[in-house]
């Protein structure tokens, strides 16, 4: 496979020209002064504030807060979260997040975590790079997120392979959001993700390794129309039926 570029944005400062230099090095990059850039490939860009995105033409995706800040308003006000709320944490569980993507909804299950902590999966390299490289360098403006990010540990691997190699019971929650058989192309902040988003779909035999490696509860999200509703019975089915977004639950205590 062809190695992937990493640039700063035009005139860098001394932070950023090193910080691409160490993540060439770290990651297996090519670093490339970016007034000498000429790719058709996709490429990262370390910013002023020392995040990182991803570009290839006129697209570009990098990680921010989305719709975290909006969902634990409306749950501080009316404790109103169908994640949230099926989640039920006490605050000291390690959650595995089987599919990371944005980090919005692990960012809002972390906030609850006062001793616990999220370990996040993230199959597509572009999408895990950018996001594992941000979430502790973006400029948060609350000081709950900033806090909250340090909670999250990222991986980039497969959730299917991943879980095959778990010992039973090593976390205390599994939750799954696997890419929507029906997507919701209402959500803005999900589009970029499909470029480069892993499409396996979930099967029966992937819950039962979920089962199988955690100790309390297992959480899969999907769209009211996806067809893991027909082929597997959950214990409890909870969401919204204006978005068409739902949870399924399985307790296994």
């Amino acid at each position: 496979m062809e190695k992937l570029i990493i640039t700063t944005s035009h005139k860098p400062s001394k932070e950023q020209l090193i910080r691409a230099k160490h993540l060439a090095d770290e990651y297996g990059l090519i670093y490339k002064n970016r007034r000498h850039l000429h790719t058709d490939n996709i490429y990262f860009v370390v910013e002023k504030n020392l995040t990182v995105k991803v570009k290839k033409d006129d697209f570009e995706f990098f990680f921010h807060p989305s719709i975290v800040k909006i969902r634990m308003k409306n749950y501080i006000s009316d404790k109103k979260d169908y994640l949230l709320s099926n989640m039920n944490l006490k605050g000291n569980e390690t959650v595995l997040d089987l599919t990371f993507g944005l980090g919005s909804e692990a960012l809002l299950i972390a906030s609850q975590l006062k001793d616990g902590k999220l370990i996040g999966l993230e199959g597509a390299f572009p999408i895990y790079f950018v996001v594992k490289e941000s979430i502790n360098y973006y400029p948060y403006k609350i000081k709950w997120l900033k806090e909250t990010a340090k909670k999250i540990e990222i991986l980039n691997d497969n959730y299917k392979r991943f879980i095959r190699k778990q010992k039973d019971k090593s976390y205390d929650i599994i939750y799954c959001d696997p890419m929507f058989e029906n997507p919701v192309f209402e959500s803005s902040a999900l589009n970029p993700l499909r470029k480069f988003a892993v499409y396996d779909s979930l099967e029966i035999s992937d819950i039962e390794e979920m089962k199988r490696v955690a100790k309390e509860k297992v959480i899969i999200k999907a769209h009211v129309k996806d067809s893991i509703w027909d082929k597997y019975k959950f214990d409890k089915i909870d969401g919204s039926k204006n978005s068409g977004v739902f949870y399924g639950v399985i307790y296994l205590k």
